[in-house]
């Protein structure tokens, strides 16, 4: 009994590896020189790197056509960007990830950006924030600084307890201070002293001033 043979193609005069160089780049397609002549190429899903002109880059050309795989040589410059088709997610299930950088690092994004960590930790020399709207959500805010300074047009306020603990407390207003208050009690443990062009003290029942001397007038 002869066994039905049957041959595979051989394609190995339709397919092979070439090495090419970047002339020119619009949009996604790249145009290449080879030993041949030009030629139009796309860059393979697995090749991250971004082709500039001048690259020298390996390609793989077959029937469907060029394909750049990775890039070999680049002599201006070594700067490199990472070009995703899609969305990217990096993993690193059993150990963790360093980002370092010898100079800035900057993260850019048209939609949002979420930050989960059990722990954050931030230092820097220093700090700058700018946004339109800030809010901010938690159950203690601890802080501790050498100098606070707190510039605002308007400030609004609102808490069940505030206690306040100073060695001085300097307050100025220019114009009105207005306070609305169920009950005041004032213990000054030295001298309580106060000034006024003019005073008007009013009580709508008793009203009683008690010192072992009263000076008026």
């Amino acid at each position: 009994m002869n066994p039905e043979i049957i041959p595979f193609n051989n394609r190995s005069a339709d397919s092979g590896l070439i090495r090419a160089q970047v002339t020119a780049v619009t949009g996604d397609r790249i145009v290449i020189d080879t030993d041949i002549g030009i030629a139009t190429s796309s860059t393979a899903f697995s090749c991250l790197v971004s082709p500039q002109p001048g690259d020298t880059v390996l390609v793989n050309y077959s029937g469907d056509g060029y394909y750049i795989l990775a890039i070999l040589e680049r002599p201006d410059s070594q700067d490199m960007a990472l070009d995703f088709p899609a969305d990217v997610k990096m993993k690193s299930p059993s150990g963790k990830i360093d980002l370092v950088a010898g100079k800035d690092i900057n993260l850019l994004s048209a939609c949002d950006t979420h930050m989960l960590s059990d722990n954050l930790h931030v230092n820097s020399g220093n700090l700058d924030v700018t946004t339109g709207k800030l809010t901010s959500r938690s159950r203690e805010i601890e802080a501790h600084t050498v100098s606070l300074g707190l510039f605002t047009r308007s400030l609004n306020l609102v808490a069940k307890e505030i206690t306040q603990k100073t060695d001085m407390l300097v307050r100025w207003v220019e114009n009105v201070e207005t306070l609305n208050i169920g009950n005041l009690i004032q213990n000054v443990r030295r001298n309580y002293t106060s000034h006024s062009d003019q005073a008007v003290i009013t009580a709508t029942k008793d009203m009683r001033i008690d010192g072992e001397r009263i000076h008026m007038g």
